[in-house]
């Protein structure tokens, strides 16, 4: 398969969005599509030729096993740092159902939250495999016959629709599973074009680009992972998709922009360690502050600017490198087993 280190620079550049996000915060233009961006680059390099079933057991190894060995890990971790039973049964269902809250948080105040040993981001992992059960049922056939496409569309939106102002969270997010099928099928459909190896087209981006802005400040309040699609419920959906096609698409172009650059290097070995990113960079986060505390006074939002930029740019910074270090040393590990099974 071929590899498109532009692709690898996107999603490594959404990756650090998401960490910064849950570090300090961020601008909703910067946040709006850094979930579909993912969907969209899977969409993007499928290829044909597996069956149903070798498609779905590939997923499964790949998002299913780090699900919940890196669950695990985190949970174990948290019991050793002093969690009751009560509250380790909590936390283990949360990861059973896998997702952030119980309820639709504009609708119910006193809300159940799930994710409390530091997993909040990896409801992404389930999410993706959700959307992946629907997406391999129906993509060979939208890619050889329009009328299917766009029906499958069409019923994929109403869906979503219908699921947008339920009061409860489904668990593994299958309510997001229709409009993740939508981003992945717009994904395919541009990488069958070859959309990014084109020559650069100014006006196309610029359009893309005001589409995105507009669209974003007509429809504010978006947050995918508990099923925000802005602030007119469901008949939000279809902006929503507009949002997340037009972000993804000009954070592709950026990381194309940057691939052979040296900064664009290193986003992009961010963006091949996406899982393990994904998994442990609040706890990573969580482990530096609680260092950071001990030395200094924590800076908080809303007071000098510079101190609290400084501190979070070095949080995070140590986190993902923190992080990356023992993803490559979990690497070398895997490696060497396998040479030793050989």
């Amino acid at each position: 398969m071929k590899r498109y280190q532009y692709l690898d620079v996107a999603r490594g550049f959404g990756l650090l969005l998401v960490i910064i996000s849950h570090s300090c915060g961020l601008s909703r233009f910067l946040i709006n599509y850094y979930i579909p961006l993912f969907f969209v680059v899977s969409g993007y390099i499928y290829k044909e030729g597996r069956s149903y079933k070798e498609n779905i057991e590939h997923k499964a190894k790949r998002l299913l096993i780090p699900y919940f060995g890196y669950s695990a890990v985190l949970l174990a971790v948290y019991v050793l740092m002093g969690r009751t039973l009560a509250e380790t049964k909590a936390s283990a269902f949360g990861i059973l159902y896998s997702r952030y809250c119980l309820y639709d948080t504009t609708v119910v105040k006193d809300n159940v939250y799930l994710f409390t040993v530091a997993n909040g981001a990896m409801w992404y992992l389930t999410a993706f495999f959700a959307a992946s059960l629907v997406y391999h049922l129906v993509i060979d056939r939208c890619l050889s016959d329009r009328k299917f496409l766009i029906g499958t569309l069409i019923v994929l939106t109403a869906i979503t629709m219908a699921l947008a102002d339920i009061p409860v969270l489904l668990p593994w997010s299958i309510d997001l599973a229709c409009v993740g099928t939508i981003f992945m099928i717009a994904g395919t459909l541009l990488g069958r074009a070859q959309f990014f190896e084109k020559k650069w087209n100014i006006p196309l981006i610029a359009a893309v680009f005001v589409i995105y802005i507009l669209t974003s400040c007509l429809d504010p309040g978006i947050n995918m992972s508990i099923r925000e699609y802005g602030i007119y419920g469901a008949f939000s959906v279809p902006f929503f998709i507009i949002v997340g096609l037009t972000g993804s698409l000009l954070c592709i172009w950026f990381g194309k922009l940057i691939e052979n650059t040296a900064p664009g290097r290193f986003i992009a070995y961010v963006g091949k360690n996406t899982i393990f990113l994904l998994a442990f960079h609040i706890f990573a986060l969580e482990v530096v502050e609680r260092i950071a505390s001990k030395f200094i006074a924590i800076p908080v939002p809303g007071g000098a600017v510079v101190p609290f930029v400084l501190y979070h740019a070095l949080r995070i910074t140590a986190a993902v490198l923190g992080c990356l270090a023992f993803s490559e040393i979990l690497n070398r590990l895997k490696k060497r087993l396998r040479r030793k099974t050989r």
